[in-house]
């Protein structure tokens, strides 16, 4: 298969999530493709945030932010929430709110699966904020599980892929099982 150099540009999907955050004693909300997990043990996640957003300080301040992970019926507050900044627009109501144990990060009632976030180290880069936080607690709604496990099938998490806004929930495969076939036994 030939393989065509595209530049630096991002190739395939980046998970869509919506960050919220407490920012001037509103709750404030911002669409991002830059996260991940970071370890099981504790749990931690990243988001990483241009500087120049407004969510940034209230993180900062607070130290919690919430990743919400949004399903396919709420594209279109998600790309709103992305589209404007907190400092022009008040976005505290653009979603049903609720707190979890601690009260310094909104969650989002509409997103089937919420994490709350202590921050525990700020990386500064040039234009961007990265933040890990681990993960205090984890809400995921009722119809969302299976066998008591987080379904993703049922989920419809939204990506990005391309400017469009897709989700993915098929499986291809048992993680920790598949690869075992292929390890050589040493005998």
């Amino acid at each position: 298969m030939e393989k065509n150099m595209v530049g630096q540009s991002r190739v395939g999907i980046s998970p869509s999530v919506i960050v919220g955050a407490i920012v001037n004693g509103k709750a404030n909300y911002i669409t991002l493709g830059q996260c991940g997990g970071l370890s099981m043990n504790p749990p931690m996640v990243y988001i990483s945030i241009n500087k120049v957003h407004y969510t940034n300080a209230g993180i900062k301040e607070n130290g919690y932010f919430s990743v919400n992970i949004p399903s396919d019926n709420v594209v279109q507050k998600m790309d709103y929430v992305g589209l404007v900044s907190g400092r022009d627009v008040d976005k505290s109501d653009v979603f049903t709110i609720f707190y979890g144990s601690v009260d310094k990060a909104p969650m989002i009632e509409e997103c089937p699966a919420n994490m709350l976030c202590k921050v525990a180290k700020v990386v500064d880069l040039p234009n961007y904020d990265v933040f890990f936080g681990e993960i205090i607690e984890t809400y995921v709604n009722q119809d969302c599980l299976t066998d008591g496990r987080l379904d993703m099938k049922k989920i419809n998490q939204v990506f990005l892929s391309g400017g469009k806004y897709c989700y993915v929930g098929n499986e291809c495969g048992n993680s920790f099982s598949d690869g075992k076939a292929l390890i050589k036994n040493k005998d």
